[in-house]
């Protein structure tokens, strides 16, 4: 049951979240600042920002429900994941930073030119935007099932504190917002889950996996095995391409060398690897403890993605849901203010730059950078409000068909101009066009469960999973994977007939691609970073403690102190960091010996 201690836990990070951007507000001094955050930021942070980003509020809704109904059988599309960023700690991660650019999208323009950069802007702007509408409709599913709040109220509310954290601090805000949210995360989901399994109904680990419902781990039961193993090949895919193609870049383009862009892939590898392990334990609670959520969340479309928070306001003393809650605001704000970010340079830079105001100096840009954000974010908001009236399905299911239909083919060139030089400008926009209409062609009138079912003898007709998983392989694999690569690489025949210029811009990219980045000078932008990070550490970590005074049991008490502990020693680590940066820095620029 949620407490006033709740509200007003999640009330002030709320003001907290404002504050991040108003302390960031002065670090934005132009576009490359408030994009990327000028090259300047330490791996740790960016790699923390990364995986952040990778899961919001969708982990705990979308994915929770589909272990709710199906098991652990979800851990494929994390594990797929974690394969793909071994390929970019071994070799993209480095073709990312040295493209060299501010926003992703300039990368597109030099390795296939402004007509490819323009069709990119266009199609990916709306979107991006609609993912972002999306990710907003995930939290809002959260918090509307325990303030029974109207959805369309939530909505608003959480789109424009989101809004208002993103115009205040650009990117360095971002990245700062994600850093202090990851620790919040962490410690309050293994808290969660540490109580679920103290449960007398659970009865630990061993006891949680002998009650569950037999099917959630024995798969065959869930769908047939061929279908199941096509689409774990479809998700293979899927992640390996939504981790190494040129969009991924912006994470990596605000580090400040070579080894930092590779360094940072490890936060993301092991929280993918150990995360879901534990967000997971409540979502198999709950089919013990609330088998029949339809009942007890009547006003959501689907129940099921409700199965986190049942289970967590069970088991969790006062305030500490509000805790809970903030965190999982704290995961989609940081999903949705990235997305953002990264949707309004691609807007500036590569839109209204080239094509309305050539001239704009950085301050022009920089203020216009800024009102986009405030339309952008009304924008999402009117998308999350869409999106809620018409979905009918689940929340996983729907983010896969939408990837699988609209981004795998868009991906496709921007892996492959990474590594393959020899295509013309318009093998990327071609290529986008031929492998979304196979994608769509193949998965509604070619390869149907009808025929599938007919193909292979089976009597049998396909339930509703089982058509999900096929029209998620046969798009991505057939449409993208076969059709899409084939005709990118049919285009190699016309290379040599390219013109003169666009083949020496290519071979440009190419020796970017290759020549190493080495850490600039931007120790003083470090240094502030450390401190301020220190600072808002410090200062939740109090908060947190503080919590400790709600009159609870001493295990509620003991989270709060478990929680607000790591919080306020990460600050207290990163001030005294700072300081001895400072110092060092310091004695650098007093010392008569200066190395030259």
């Amino acid at each position: 049951m949620i407490t006033q201690y709740d509200y007003f836990i999640i009330g002030f990070y709320l003001l907290f979240m404002l504050a991040i951007g108003l302390a960031f507000r002065r670090m934005s001094k132009d576009t490359s600042d408030y994009f990327r955050a000028g090259g300047a930021m330490p791996w740790w942070i960016t790699g923390t920002s990364a995986w952040i980003f990778s899961f919001s509020a969708w982990t705990f809704t979308g994915a929770a429900g589909k272990v709710y109904e199906s098991g652990p059988l979800v851990l494929v599309v994390f594990y797929a994941t974690a394969v793909a960023l071994c390929v970019a700690l071994a070799v993209t991660s480095l073709r990312f930073r040295r493209m060299r650019v501010i926003t992703w999208m300039e990368a597109v323009r030099l390795r296939y030119g402004p007509f490819t950069e323009q069709f990119y802007t266009w199609i990916k702007l709306p979107l991006l935007l609609l993912f972002a509408g999306v990710g907003l409709n995930a939290i809002g599913v959260f918090m509307s099932a325990v303030f029974k709040i109207d959805m369309n109220t939530m909505l608003i509310v959480l789109g424009v504190v989101v809004t208002l954290v993103a115009f205040a601090g650009g990117s360095w805000a971002v990245l700062a917002s994600d850093f202090v949210q990851a620790f919040l995360i962490v410690t309050i989901t293994l808290t969660t889950a540490i109580m679920v399994l103290a449960r007398p109904e659970i009865g630990g680990l061993h006891g949680l996996l002998n009650k569950v419902p037999s099917a959630h781990f024995h798969w065959g039961e869930l769908a047939r095995p061929e279908i199941i193993f096509i689409w774990i090949i479809g998700n293979l895919w899927l992640k390996f391409s939504d981790e190494n193609n040129m969009e991924r870049s912006t994470m990596y383009l605000m580090t400040r060398s070579d080894k930092d862009a590779r360094r940072m892939v490890l936060i993301p590898l092991i929280g993918t690897l150990v995360g879901p392990l534990v967000w997971f334990i409540p979502s198999m609670a709950a089919t013990i403890m609330h088998p029949n959520l339809a009942a007890e969340f009547p006003n959501l479309k689907q129940p099921h993605e409700a199965a986190f928070l049942a289970v967590a306001m069970d088991v969790m003393p006062q305030g500490l849901l509000g805790l809970l809650l903030s965190a999982m605001l704290g995961a989609t704000v940081t999903s949705m203010d990235a997305g953002l970010n990264k949707n309004v340079g691609i807007t500036i830079r590569s839109l209204y730059k080239p094509l309305f105001n050539p001239n704009a100096s950085e301050k022009h840009l920089l203020v216009a950078g800024k009102i986009c954000t405030l339309i952008f974010g009304a924008i999402i908001i009117v998308l999350g409000l869409f999106i809620n009236s018409i979905r009918q399905t689940n929340l996983f299911d729907f983010v896969n068909q939408l990837a699988s239909y609209l981004l795998m083919p868009l991906a496709l060139p921007l892996i492959f101009g990474l590594f393959y030089k020899r295509t013309p400008g318009w093998s990327a926009w071609s290529t986008a066009l031929v492998a979304g209409a196979a994608s769509y062609l193949l998965g509604n009138y070619i390869i149907t469960p009808e025929s599938v079912q007919q193909w292979m003898g089976w009597t049998v007709p396909l339930n509703g999973d089982e058509k999900t998983y096929l029209k998620l392989a046969v798009t991505t694999l057939g449409g993208t994977v076969i059709v899409g690569s084939g005709w990118y690489f049919f285009t190699s025949l016309f290379y040599q007939s390219a013109p003169v210029a666009e083949q020496e811009r290519i071979d440009k990219f190419f020796t970017n691609l290759h020549t190493p980045v080495d850490k600039h000078g931007v120790e003083g932008v470090q240094t502030a970073v450390y401190k301020m990070l220190g600072a808002l550490c410090l200062v939740y970590g109090v908060f947190i403690l503080l919590l400790t005074a709600i009159p609870n049991r001493f295990s509620g008490r003991l989270a709060f102190l478990f929680c607000g502990g790591v919080m306020f020693m990460v600050g207290w680590m990163l001030w005294v960091a700072a300081k001895r940066k400072a110092k060092s820095e310091a004695d650098a620029k007093n010392s008569p010996t200066k190395a030259t």
